[in-house]
């Protein structure tokens, strides 16, 4: 009897091991993204881009332009990019931050990693959630602020080119 108990405990010890691959830690297969963003032909420093997923199962992912324009996208830590799948692109530039040349405040910008608590807090952001953001002045035209209306779309693919321009109008 004590044999049968014993072989059962190795046998679930064993099975626990073999189903938890790398320590049990989920691993995002997040790829390189990255892109510029533009409004009137001109690069627009500054600026946040957020991907919204279109579909459960993705996160969302982020990037802050640099003074050509050009982002990088981070979905947990700073430059991992975003999961392969659709999204829905916002782009917003507060005019706080377009009149200080200060660093980003952005975590990720130094090379930290961003809370669950503050991802969500961007999404909600990107997707119109946050009705006293949304009505503060913005160098972006309102149509772009959110995810929902921009019309901006990207398919990160699981291999390949993922460059993305968004080249915005103020017209």
């Amino acid at each position: 009897m004590l044999r049968v108990c014993l072989g059962l405990i190795c046998a679930a010890g064993l099975i626990a091991a073999a189903g938890c691959p790398g320590g049990g830690g989920a691993k995002l297969n997040t790829v390189k993204v990255s892109g510029t963003v533009t409004l009137d032909g001109a690069p627009l420093p500054g600026a946040t881009v957020s991907f919204v997923p279109k579909s459960d199962g993705a996160r969302a992912a982020f990037g802050t332009t640099d003074e050509n324009g050009r982002f990088t996208l981070t979905t947990l830590n700073p430059g991992d990019g975003a999961m392969p799948g659709s999204y829905a692109v916002s782009v917003t530039k507060p005019v706080a931050a377009a009149a200080s040349s200060a660093p980003s405040q952005d975590p990720r910008a130094r090379g930290g990693s961003i809370s669950p608590e503050e991802a969500a807090r961007i999404k909600a952001q990107a997707q119109g959630g946050a009705a006293a953001t949304a009505a503060a002045a913005n160098v972006v035209p309102a149509k772009y602020r959110s995810a929902d209306t921009s019309r901006l779309t990207a398919e990160v693919k699981a291999s390949g080119d993922n460059t993305f321009t968004f080249e915005l109008s103020s017209r």
